[in-house]
């Protein structure tokens, strides 16, 4: 909860996923290089394309902290998470390969560290992140985040199913941020008042995952969807999604991330509602479904 809000100081709630996963592993090298293998790019890491720039910084700036810039190696990333989807997968990957050299090498490094790497990457990939995404992926739990101050954990008590579907859309969050910007910075009422609905939507979830109101939770999210429509950062698929899973018992669904594509998270209170969603979802031609129940995520 909080797309695009989060912009703009107002509170975002972010559940790290652990049904999705990514792997990075690393081992010696003969070569006088450092080599990457994963689904985007194989070869040496000076070669990397204009996309993995950010990447290949990440790779030396972590050597750099730990004093080991001369050494080689070979990487290989492995990630099931989708990219370009609200997924947070530029995030999951600088975390998973700051975590890999530094567990390569022994060296030890805490979250306040990880985050501050990992913000290499992350502004080149994406201009200026919030730093939502890599504080939900560096963590084991739930967390409140407002741009600028320390995240924290917060209660957890909704027990239930996230169902998490991909449009196949790669999302634009430069195009969909800076629109948004421009909006606001114009005074589009529309906006700003979206804007700000968003955040205290967000302020009431925090209270529904407290309390385990599920149903609650559903109509802010559904009610949240409808403020990320208002300010256009939707998509006609996108919508489609939330209506069939809405349509199959859902008690909430909404896009993630900054939209104009990506996926959509829905969710439900019960594993036949789950299984209804999935199928109608399929039947739409949505092959890429996961499913995270939500009591086994850490408290």
């Amino acid at each position: 909860m909080g797309e695009h809000s989060v912009v703009y100081n107002k509170p975002a709630i972010a559940l790290p996923v652990t049904s999705v996963a990514l792997r990075v592993e690393i081992e010696p090298n003969i070569e006088n290089s450092i080599l990457i293998d994963s689904d985007y790019y194989r070869g040496k890491l000076n070669n990397v394309p204009v996309n993995m720039l950010g990447v290949k910084k990440l790779i030396h700036q972590t050597l750099k902290k730990i004093d080991k810039e001369n050494e080689h190696f070979k990487m290989f990333v492995k990630s099931d998470i989708p990219s370009e989807r609200g997924m947070g997968s530029s995030a999951a990957t600088a975390i998973g390969i700051i975590k890999a050299i530094c567990n390569y090498f022994n060296q030890p490094i805490n979250r306040e560290e990880l985050l501050k790497l990992s913000d290499v990457e992350e502004k080149i990939t994406h201009g200026n992140p919030s730093g939502l995404d890599a504080a939900t992926v560096s963590s084991n739990y739930p967390i409140w985040f407002i741009h600028g101050k320390k995240n924290e954990q917060i209660p957890f008590n909704i027990n239930g199913y996230l169902i998490i579907a991909d449009s196949g859309i790669r999302g634009r969050t430069d195009i969909a941020v800076n629109y948004v910007r421009e909006l606001v910075n114009n005074k589009n009422k529309v906006a700003i008042d979206s804007i700000n609905n968003l955040g205290k939507a967000t302020i009431e979830a925090k209270e529904c995952l407290a309390k385990g109101n599920i149903k609650k939770l559903g109509n802010l999210m559904n009610f949240a969807h409808t403020q990320l429509q208002n300010i256009q950062v939707s998509h006609p698929l996108v919508d489609k999604m939330v209506s069939t899973a809405k349509f199959s018992g859902a008690l909430g669904a909404k896009l993630t991330g900054s939209g104009l594509g990506g996926c959509v998270i829905s969710i439900a209170d019960s594993l036949d509602t789950t299984n209804k969603i999935i199928n109608n979802l399929k039947k739409q031609g949505i092959s890429d479904i996961w499913t995270q129940q939500l009591g086994s995520i850490n408290k």
